[in-house]
């Protein structure tokens, strides 16, 4: 009995097959290898910056639209020298409230957002970061926001002090991109008081935590 060999066609489809199938394989190790660092590196550069801008723009809409009470005010002996200087802390935690919920409010809704990869960023690095089309890729944000004051004493001139009252606002934020789930912190100040202290620098500051 003769056996049948395959035909010379079915050996090339094979061929042909195969080289397609390993060309295939090697382009999703590829992607694997090079493309998905390069994303990953670029959406948490990009999502640090859209929850800054987003945070900061949150600050400036509560402070533009809520009449706020002195925060601060200055005690003097009746010589005219300066004793104290006090905040108002309740105005200051309702101004530390509304702006920590307006943020946490922007960043929530950070959802598909478009950054831009250029094709020379994933095959040559910095060197060809901006060669080549663009590849779009869209990224969304979650996370908690919370927030301390933080103050600093500096000099404004001939005996004059400048005291500064600032909100820290801090971002703990996932970033969600086709390669995967990235954790970042963000973090920016936002000044929200300034008073300035002519004479000596009083000897007293009541906390306001």
């Amino acid at each position: 009995m003769r056996v049948k060999h395959p035909s010379r066609s079915k050996r090339k489809f094979l061929s042909v097959f195969l080289v397609l199938l390993i060309l295939i394989i090697g382009t999703i190790v590829f992607i694997q290898w090079r493309v998905s660092p390069v994303v990953c590196s670029v959406a948490s550069v990009q999502a640090k910056s859209f929850a800054v801008t987003a945070i900061n723009k949150a600050a400036a809409e509560v402070l533009e639209k809520n009449d706020l009470h002195p925060l601060e005010s200055v005690t003097a002996s009746g010589d005219g020298t300066l004793k104290s200087l006090s905040t108002n802390t309740a105005e200051a935690n309702k101004l530390k409230h509304l702006i920590t919920l307006k943020a946490q409010e922007s960043l929530s809704n950070l959802n598909h957002e478009k950054i831009n990869v250029p094709v020379g960023m994933i095959v040559g690095g910095e060197l060809f970061g901006a060669v080549g089309p663009e590849i779009p890729v869209y990224i969304s944000l979650s996370g908690n926001t919370e927030s301390d004051f933080e103050e600093s004493f500096e000099s404004g001139g001939i005996n004059q002090t400048v005291h500064k009252l600032s909100l820290v606002i801090r971002a703990d934020i996932r970033v969600l991109t086709p390669s995967g789930t990235l954790s970042e912190t963000v973090s920016t100040s936002v000044l929200i008081g300034e008073t300035v202290i002519v004479g000596n620098t009083p000897n007293g500051m009541f906390d306001m935590n």
